[in-house]
């Protein structure tokens, strides 16, 4: 399961409303180096019926974290736990070397402290926000732990900590005895465009960790039932789509209409907003027509050039789902490179995008009713 789900469930666990798993124990990555098969933000949460949520790897290595995890999960008090992946272990994993993890067990059981931290990070991710995550690794006095912006609890300390974390930070910071953790909403996609290419790219990024927004200004494109899979669908004409969607530095859009008309009469209302990310679909003769319809209404250069077209990862994309793999590609591209938000991609991801598939064109894929 996803990390929200994790976060979730320890949220229900802590507001006392489980009648049968009424504890568990919460295992986060505080540091890790070398060869590791987690990622920096995994969680792996354990309750006292058996149940488990997340992964913090799989095999050997979780299997000692989930013995350690049960006797947090008795005793209620927080311990780090040290594990290196040494040659035999890291066998297992098909990887030619090790390395260390130190892992921040907590436990989770009814009480009002756990239970505002939760609830409030589950509500911090709902809606696509940002906040900070700080949990003390000394319970001696009761939990101590709090989430910002919004927490019951106030300690000046947890809240000074949370305060210090880079608000860019992506990955977990382990000091002076306490996590600090960003709490970063599931990233925003508004998909133009419910055609055949639009539907798949709103699919595939739905299954990558996106909260998809699709938009169409046909009632029976932009139908819940055609894409199960989006968050929201929406029905709103080209010209006006503001008010569609959230349009902020969070936000990832792509446009995937039938035309470039349409494709300019969006763009020119998006690219002034300071986006993550802009997509357009289409060959370079469309991109050229879109971004010379752009300049006669007086949008910036500057403005322009932000938007990636021809869109995604050159892989030779021909079909609609070949197509979204390389759209979403690029995206994640984008968000996994930390120097993104501040001047560009990495020098590697940056050379993989450059090179902006000319197959991933609608003009290849008949869109119509």
């Amino acid at each position: 399961m996803s990390r929200p789900s994790v976060l979730v469930e320890c949220a229900r666990i802590a507001s006392g409303l489980s009648a049968g798993a009424g504890a568990g124990a919460l295992a986060s990555i505080a540091r890790r180096r070398g060869s590791l098969p987690m990622s920096a933000t995994a969680k792996l949460l354990v309750t006292a019926s058996g149940a488990r949520f997340g992964t913090v790897g799989g095999g050997c290595l979780e299997a000692e974290v989930i013995e350690r995890a049960m006797d947090v999960l008795e005793r209620r008090v927080p311990a780090m736990s040290h594990h290196s992946l040494n040659n035999e272990l890291a066998g297992d994993y098909g990887l030619t070397c090790g390395g260390t993890a130190e892992i921040f067990i907590e436990p989770v059981y009814p009480d009002a402290i756990l239970a505002s931290a939760y609830n409030a990070a589950t509500a911090l991710i709902a809606r696509g926000e940002r906040g900070v995550m700080v949990t003390a690794l000394d319970w001696s006095d009761g939990p101590r732990k709090i989430v910002t912006p919004a927490s019951l609890a106030s300690d000046a300390d947890l809240h000074a900590r949370a305060a210090s974390l880079d608000p860019f930070a992506t990955e977990p910071l382990f000091s002076e005895g306490h996590l600090v953790e960003p709490i970063v909403g599931r990233p925003q996609l508004v998909v133009f465009g419910a055609g055949h290419v639009g539907a798949r790219i709103a699919e595939v990024a739905s299954i990558a960790g996106w909260h998809v927004t699709v938009v169409d200004d046909r009632a029976d494109f932009a139908d819940p039932t055609r894409m199960p899979f989006a968050d929201r669908v929406v029905t709103c004409e080209f010209h006006d789509v503001m008010a569609s969607a959230r349009f902020d530095a969070d936000t990832y859009v792509v446009i995937a209409t039938r035309g470039h008309q349409h494709d300019a009469v969006i763009a020119s209302q998006v690219v002034p907003k300071p986006l993550r990310y802009v997509g357009m679909l289409g060959s370079r003769r469309k991109a050229a027509l879109t971004a010379k319809q752009l300049r006669e209404w007086h949008l910036t250069e500057a403005s322009i050039a932000q938007i990636h077209a021809p869109v995604g990862v050159s892989i030779g994309a021909d079909t609609p789902e070949e197509i979204a793999v390389s759209v979403v590609a690029e995206m994640i591209a984008v968000r996994r490179s930390s120097s993104s938000r501040r001047g560009g991609l990495d020098p590697v991801l940056a050379a993989n995008v450059a090179g902006a598939n000319e197959m991933a064109a609608p003009d290849t894929i008949t869109e119509r009713r």
